[in-house]
């Protein structure tokens, strides 16, 4: 049995300094929910899922209740989420009126193999009213749209389709991009990860961005933990970049293959996003990244960020309090163009 793991973060972009503090409450939050989980018997997707909850119900972050509006004022939520144990993965995209989209990741994502009348494959990504009816059929609780925006994202939507209107930019476009995410190892070494987003502000109707699509916004292998290294990855940022070099998946594939976890990290992130072939038209390359993975009897637990700041959290099971903070780049380090990376490590 190892001592369980469950971090979380609150989006990669620009963090007020006026809601710092509240960042970090609410990171701490999310960890004790998810932690409460496992002491519960829950298993790490449990607890990922119930994090993301935590996350999904308040208004400072952009998922589920205040996410950011599309460009027609509507809330329009993506989510994801997979199991490392048995490399199954559930994802949702531009889904209406859903409390909380991370649920019906998790409903696609624990059905996979049940088996369906006539044999017919169960589907592991749903979108737009298919993915509404469906929560429905499960008694997920929905809501009107409405209830859904929260005064900030009001605000923001109002000010972002003036300044669009005008055809002009702003700066502090980087606000938006705090999709929030989580990751864990549970006491019998299973990881999980999972990504909730409400995307990016004034987006098209319908669009889906990472935090929704396979290999984009998680990635989740412990199938082999008893002789292959473990890990779980969670990405933020803008998620056409991230959808464009499939970052989760490239990280676990990468990470997996090196000694030292933090300057495979930073190699990874420098290497295949910032340098990346596919990426090679974007001034500005925005991510950040949340990164759980054991190898051998060394766990390491980081975070890498492109954007001016991430907002982390993070928790074992034989801590008497979570830890939160807001990383940022270093002092004249040019946004989009550099990575951050910071992280902690330990022996089980």
């Amino acid at each position: 049995m190892f001592p369980s793991i469950i971090a979380v973060h609150c989006g990669a972009g620009v963090h007020c300094s006026d809601y710092r503090s509240e960042y970090n409450k609410l990171c701490k939050q999310a960890c004790l929910r998810g932690l409460e989980s496992l002491k519960n018997g829950g298993s790490a997707l449990e607890a990922v899922r119930d994090s993301i909850i935590t996350l999904e119900n308040h208004p400072r972050t952009n998922c589920g209740y205040g996410s950011n509006l599309t460009i027609d004022g509507e809330v329009e939520n993506d989510a994801s989420i997979m199991n490392g144990e048995t490399l199954l993965y559930g994802g949702c995209g531009a889904v209406k009126r859903l409390k909380n989209p991370i649920q019906l990741a998790y409903d696609l994502c624990t059905k996979q193999t049940q088996e369906n009348v006539l044999g017919l494959i169960p589907p592991s990504l749903l979108v737009g009213s298919g993915a509404l009816n469906y929560a429905k059929s499960i008694g997920l609780k929905t809501v009107s749209n409405k209830t859904m925006i929260s005064v900030s994202s009001a605000k923001r939507h109002k000010k972002y389709l003036e300044v669009y209107q005008e055809a002009t930019r702003d700066k502090e476009q980087n606000l938006l991009l705090d999709t929030v995410g989580a990751v864990c190892m549970d006491a019998n070494g299973n990881f999980a990860a999972a990504s909730s987003s409400g995307g990016i502000l004034l987006k098209k109707s319908g669009r889906v961005g990472q935090g929704a699509l396979y290999a984009s916004g998680t990635w989740a292998d412990s199938s082999c933990k008893d002789n292959e290294p473990s890990i779980a990855v969670c990405t933020s940022g803008c998620g056409e970049h991230l959808v464009r070099t499939q970052l989760a998946k490239e990280i676990a594939n990468d990470l997996t293959e090196v000694e030292c976890p933090t300057t495979g990290l930073y190699k990874c992130l420098t290497d295949k996003f910032i340098n990346s072939k596919f990426l090679k038209n974007v001034d500005n390359k925005l991510c950040g990244v949340l990164v759980l993975s054991k190898k051998n009897d060394e766990v390491s637990f980081m975070w890498g960020h492109s954007t001016e700041t991430m907002s982390v959290g993070y928790m074992r099971s034989d801590d008497k309090r979570p830890s939160a903070f807001i990383s940022e780049l270093p002092v004249r380090s040019k946004v989009g163009q550099i990575v951050n990376i910071g992280g902690y490590h330990y022996s089980v």
